[in-house]
């Protein structure tokens, strides 16, 4: 999952979990809860994604309902620069800096409406991305999971201080 080659040792793979698909809170807006603003230029599920990228998430998969995916995909793209390696200063930069690739789960059709709370996004997400990474090669199944809610508003980089312990086996 790591760009130019290198691989972790051990196969060590995080995989940052956001789940968006539950139901809706007391706001009463058109739009879904996770896209309110909490900051300039900054929605709630945009500083999750943030912060699983301070933690040291080398994949981000967010679990959301099909009529919310659009938006979110035109907000987030299909990836975000890890902001470690994104601040540092050299000569290259562009050769640097890593990728963090960002998946979108919908929720299965039978699932919506029964189980359709943060936790069970929660399960169904991790559930989702280990089969997947699995399937592609053992080394890149996730051997933990670092979930960030997106109704959790604090500064996505106070993680920083605790993305070696996070990230590492």
């Amino acid at each position: 999952m790591v760009e130019n080659g290198s691989h972790h040792p051990n196969g060590f793979h995080l995989a940052g979990i956001v789940p968006v698909g539950a139901h809706r809170m007391d706001f009463d807006m058109d739009w879904s809860d996770c896209l309110m603003p909490v900051s300039k230029n900054l929605t709630a599920v945009e500083n999750a994604i943030v912060e699983c990228a301070w933690a040291g998430c080398e994949t981000i998969w967010i679990v959301c309902n099909d009529d919310v995916s659009p938006l979110i995909r035109y907000r987030i793209g299909d990836y975000v620069m890890d902001p470690v390696y994104y601040n540092r200063m050299d000569v290259y930069p562009d050769n640097n800096r890593r990728r963090i690739p960002v998946f979108y789960l919908p929720l299965h059709p039978r699932d919506r409406e029964k189980r359709d709370c943060l936790a069970w996004s929660v399960i169904h997400g991790a559930a989702r991305c280990y089969s997947v990474c699995s399937r592609l090669s053992k080394m890149l199944a996730p051997r933990k999971y670092y979930v960030s809610f997106p109704h959790g508003i604090y500064p996505p980089n106070f993680v920083r201080q605790y993305r070696k312990n996070i990230s590492s086996v």
